[in-house]
């Protein structure tokens, strides 16, 4: 197999999204997240997903714009 670039992004999207999913099921402790007057109780590992979304959500946005 020859290794262009987009088999480089394939390789290297595939590896960030291990890591992200090993660091989301390693974090199952309830933390209280504290935004403005709301609070709420949530596992940890949802929060890293809702922030990764939201990053990958607005890098794509980003992208677009260019």
């Amino acid at each position: 197999m020859k290794l262009t670039k987009q088999n480089t992004r394939i390789i290297l999207g595939s590896v960030l999204l291990t890591l992200v999913l090993v660091l989301i099921f390693q974090n199952s402790k309830e933390v209280t997240l504290s935004f403005v007057a709301v609070q709420i109780q949530l596992p940890l590992f949802l929060i890293i997903a809702i922030s990764a979304v939201a990053g990958f959500g607005i890098g794509r946005l980003l992208r677009m714009r260019r």
